[in-house]
């Protein structure tokens, strides 16, 4: 039975649908997603503002609507509603197409934690996402449109034509990172704290998989050489989008389950996020949102009682116009006004420690591509340590920040195998801006006394950028003497893995926190 067909029953017995795994998936359900999107993209085509078209709620992450980073405290509630319209979007664009009310399509989610080559790429991405076409039951190859799908942001912001109005990826260094990715996402789960926990996911993995799916080349006629899914104005139009948040969303839904008593902040559970859904409407999948994640096989389902038959008794910014190269960050960090961590401070004098590199050069020593930056000594006995960006601005494009501990002579080179390896950062790229003036930067906007309207938010006020560095500091001071001096060399890398200034990032600094 394929999913569209089980969890068709599953709805009329009352049960939640089923998210199952991308590679669980029969030939039957691969060919339904590839007609859900067609189709999707059929409506978009014959009137792009049409609601029911997949452009219309593609343009809601990045370009034209922009609504996703606005408050990043939200990002796993406004993401899970996000993909939720997508997934009824999807559904009820097959059930048009195919004139059978009887379908129940769900988003499968992709398991990027795992490689499989059976099933996957040499770059690591599923082969029914990666390859450009696919044989149809008439034995013809055409588009696969899993692969690709038509941007509007390529079409309108960049007025590009011919087959450059289709994403594009360049995934080439997806795979080396996976296995790094299964260890994040342990890490993660591990975590009880609601805001740490989707802090660490969407900085960590979460933007790890935009940016190395999305990559960069020469054939890219987008800014920077970007793919689409590496910058957030132009990622949710690639197909690969939905699979990958879907798993997102499922690492979130794991987490519930693992921590059923952990608290969800307040702030998360009254804001409005995408559909005008609140928070607290989609906390709860399983009841709220009716639905639910498997990692077996789909027959397994069916197996252990997953459906009931019908007749059974059921009961129960950038700155607009400034370059993110300009930057000439203070030599050393304040402490966080906010007083993020209560716990115990790492700097010797109780204050903030480190800070980010000066103009020209690097704190602590190191070069203007590898900073090194003195701490102060460390003593021990901590839950957590994270090192803290302070007044980090998103960068126009995607970098990643690595962290290395008391080794001074790390590079781009260094593995994250190495035992100095503390931690990164994935900054996914926000893109040049499109908006009007005072879009990114409020204080660019123009206003009088007749113009009384409130100022459009500043889109990064209320993000913390941190680096979780617990294990690779409890390696460093296993068999060190105590107190011990701490510094850190901070790599910075593009989307091709090329080291880059440090002031490609534009930050005032950064310091050590412990709790």
């Amino acid at each position: 039975m394929s999913v569209a067909k089980l969890n068709a029953r599953r709805k009329e017995a009352g049960l939640p649908l089923i998210r199952f795994g991308l590679r669980r998936l029969s030939d039957e359900d691969i060919q339904d997603l590839r007609d859900a999107y067609a189709a999707a993209y059929e409506i978009s085509e014959i009137a792009i503002g049409d609601g029911r078209g997949y452009t219309a709620i593609a343009r809601g992450h990045g370009y034209d609507q922009d609504l996703c980073h606005a408050d990043d405290r939200v990002f796993l509630t406004w993401h899970r509603a996000y993909i939720y319209v997508m997934e009824r979007t999807l559904n009820s664009a097959l059930k048009w197409k195919r004139g059978d009310d009887k379908l129940e399509l769900t988003l499968p989610f992709w398991d990027w934690t795992l490689f499989d080559a059976s099933t996957d790429a040499p770059n690591g991405l599923p082969k029914v996402l990666n390859d450009a076409t696919y044989t149809d039951a008439q034995g013809t190859q055409v588009p696969n449109p899993l692969n690709a799908a038509k941007s509007m942001y390529r079409v309108v912001s960049q007025g590009l034509q011919g087959q450059q109005q289709f994403t594009q990826r360049f995934a080439d260094n997806f795979r080396g990172t996976i296995d790094q990715l299964k260890d994040d996402v342990e890490r993660y789960l591990s975590n009880p704290d609601f805001a740490r926990f989707s802090s660490d996911l969407n900085f960590g993995a979460h933007g790890t998989v935009h940016v190395r799916v999305g990559g960069a080349g020469a054939a890219s006629p987008l800014p920077g050489n970007a793919g689409d899914m590496s910058s957030v104005v132009s990622a949710a139009y690639d197909p690969i989008f939905w699979l990958h948040h879907s798993q997102v969303d499922k690492i979130w839904f794991d987490w519930q389950q693992t921590h059923p008593n952990s608290t969800v902040p307040q702030h998360v559970l009254d804001t409005v996020v995408y559909n005008g859904f609140r928070g607290s409407q989609v906390i709860d999948a399983e009841r709220d949102l009716r639905y639910i994640y498997s990692d077996e096989e789909v027959p397994a389902a069916e197996e252990v009682g997953g459906t009931v038959p019908v007749a059974a008794d059921i009961s129960g910014g950038d700155a607009d116009e400034e370059p993110d190269t300009e930057v000439t960050p203070d030599a050393s960090a304040q402490p966080d006004p906010g007083g993020s961590d209560s716990g115990t401070p790492s700097a010797p004098s109780g204050g903030a420690a480190g800070g980010g590199a000066p103009s020209g050069g690097a704190a602590g020593g190191g070069s203007a591509l590898y900073p090194v930056l003195d701490i102060g000594e460390l003593i021990g006995g901590f839950r957590r340590a994270q090192l803290d960006f302070h007044q980090l601005r998103p960068p126009k494009r995607s970098y990643e920040i690595r962290v290395f501990i008391n080794k001074p002579d790390a590079t781009e080179e260094t593995p994250c195998s190495d035992p100095a390896y503390g931690g990164r950062l994935m900054l996914f790229g926000h893109g040049n801006c499109h908006g009007a003036k005072g879009h990114c930067n409020p204080k660019l906007a123009e206003r009088d006394d007749y113009d009384l309207r409130a100022d459009h938010p500043l889109r990064f006020e209320h993000t913390k950028y941190v680096i979780d560095v617990t294990r690779g500091l409890r390696r460093e001071l296993l068999n060190a003497s105590l107190p011990h001096p701490v510094r850190i060399t901070l790599i910075t890398i593009d989307a091709e893995g090329k080291a880059v200034p440090q002031n490609s990032v534009r930050y005032l600094g950064v310091s050590l926190s412990t709790r």
